[in-house]
């Protein structure tokens, strides 16, 4: 998958806005290239989980097919963990998209996965 650069840092940007929370969006674009980003609200208000607000992520979505762009992947960040899919992230997994952890603690790292089936295959993120 690739990102904008722009689009990568304003991700980042709002993840650590909302720390000690976890942060979760949209990232839309066109020809495999994400450069637009809807930034979330997590209605679970929690630093181990997230749940996008249905009303903001509907308009989102509507947004993205009004533009004629695709929705390319759902981000959010672990505050405390690793960049990789917890059991409750596969839970959450509706849609044939990429899905980008942003991890701060132990370590900085973003990740991105494509999850079929509950298999998780880590994908690489290309920023340009």
């Amino acid at each position: 998958m690739k990102i904008k650069k722009e689009t990568y840092n304003e991700m980042i940007e709002h993840c650590r806005n909302c720390l000690p929370y976890e942060a979760c969006g949209i990232l839309a674009g066109k020809d495999n290239l994400a450069s637009i980003i809807y930034k979330i609200k997590n209605v679970e208000i929690s630093s181990i989980s997230y749940f996008m607000e249905p009303t903001e992520q509907l308009k989102a979505m509507k947004d993205i097919r009004n533009k004629g762009m695709d929705m390319m992947a759902i981000f959010h960040s672990h505050p405390y963990g690793y960049a990789y899919p917890s059991h409750k992230d596969i839970e959450l997994v509706f849609y044939d998209v990429y899905y980008l952890i942003v991890a701060f603690e132990p370590e900085f790292e973003v990740k991105c996965f494509k999850i079929e089936n509950r298999n998780i295959n880590e994908k690489k993120l290309i920023i340009k």
